[in-house]
């Protein structure tokens, strides 16, 4: 396909598909996909019924998501992962019908945006997630994603422009705030010995900072010249003034880094396991009906969506274990994927004690999210 034809094709994309135009968050931006719409839509011969170039919007993202070995995030994520109530698997099911007595699935009918996803009966990843759009508020205040790692340093993604011979520098995370986050992607470019740029649009244009600690960033050249950093300073990045970074080794000139800030772009608040609600409404349920709920029978599940010793007997603690026996947290073991994390005002959620994806139901073991 020609130049030409690829921008006439993005902009008949944009009228036809006016929601996917208002907002592509990273990492489904064009700093990780650079034909941005027809990565994953096409206008003619389309086998999905939302243009997709997959028979299902699932397809579509397992396309990606199961040949990503590298990511943090525990890709690949293969259909055999998905699970099998009570025998084995992973991940929360992508391709299952919406509506299952046995596993007391309903279909989600109380969020429009939501049920309008679930195609001919049965489930989608877009369904729960949002695929265009990392809104925060929807996530559990303690949920971001940085792709890049804390530790061991990421190596350089290549040389610019892309596809070139891998650098000789590294780069990790130095430290990060949820709180103040912005969901952008990140390229970062090293164009002589103690400057880099930084560009958030796939390298159309160019970002450098003024000082070596990143606290200001000025606009650079097309092709750009950079602004100092040093191996023993945090560099704050652009956009993100708490999302700091550091180099090491030795990073040489066109050194490139492709990296993202991002939420788990969900399509419902979840800040206490809301989103698994919408589905599973049975498990909506206070002490009073674990213990005799309004029909009179007692249900065997635990409470949620309340604060732990709601019942005022006693026997709760104030804060959760490990599973271990030990103080959790910053304060525990190093594994932070076995926490028992409360939502907002200490409130038990469906994912205090489950996990949709990555969860192997050892809490022994570091799990990739």
């Amino acid at each position: 396909m020609t130049r030409t034809a690829r921008v006439l094709l993005a902009a008949l994309l944009a009228l036809v598909l006016p929601a996917l135009a208002a907002a592509l968050d990273a990492p489904h931006d064009q700093t990780f996909l650079p034909n941005n719409c027809q990565e994953c839509h096409q206008l003619h011969n389309a086998l999905g019924t939302s243009l997709t170039s997959q028979v299902t919007i699932s397809d579509a993202c397992v396309t990606c998501h199961a040949t990503h070995t590298s990511s943090r995030f525990g890709f690949p994520w293969y259909s055999t992962d998905q699970a099998v109530a009570g025998v084995s698997g992973a991940q929360h099911r992508w391709d299952a019908t919406a509506i299952n007595p046995a596993v007391g699935a309903t279909a989600p009918d109380g969020n429009p945006e939501m049920m309008k996803r679930i195609i001919a009966g049965k489930l989608e990843c877009s369904v729960c997630h949002n695929q265009h759009a990392a809104n925060k508020g929807f996530s559990p205040p303690e949920s971001m994603n940085v792709s890049l790692a804390t530790s061991p340093p990421t190596t350089a993604t290549g040389k610019f422009p892309t596809g070139l011979a891998t650098g000789t520098g590294t780069l990790y995370l130095a430290s990060s705030n949820a709180a103040t986050a912005v969901a952008t992607g990140y390229w970062l470019r090293v164009r002589t010995a103690g400057n880099v740029a930084a560009s958030m649009d796939g390298g159309l244009t160019w970002w450098r900072p003024t000082t070596n600690t990143g606290a200001a960033w000025v606009a650079d050249a097309a092709v750009p010249v950079g602004g100092p950093y040093l191996t023993t300073v945090d560099l704050a990045l652009p956009n993100n003034p708490d999302l700091k970074v550091r180099f090491g080794g030795v990073p040489a000139t066109d050194d490139l880094w492709k990296l993202f800030v991002s939420f788990p772009m969900l399509r419902s608040p979840n800040l206490s396991g809301a989103i698994c609600l919408e589905c599973h409404k049975d498990r909506a349920q206070p002490h009073a009906y674990v213990e005799v709920n309004d029909t009179g029978t007692k249900v065997f599940s635990h409470p949620v969506g309340e604060i732990l010793n709601a019942n005022t007997r006693g026997y709760d603690r104030g804060t959760p274990l490990d599973a271990d026996g030990g103080v959790q947290g910053t304060n525990g073991d190093t594994n932070a994927t076995n926490d028992m994390l409360l939502g907002p005002g200490g409130v038990v959620g469906c994912t205090s004690c489950h996990a949709p994806h990555n969860a192997d139901s050892n809490s022994l073991t570091v799990d990739p999210r």
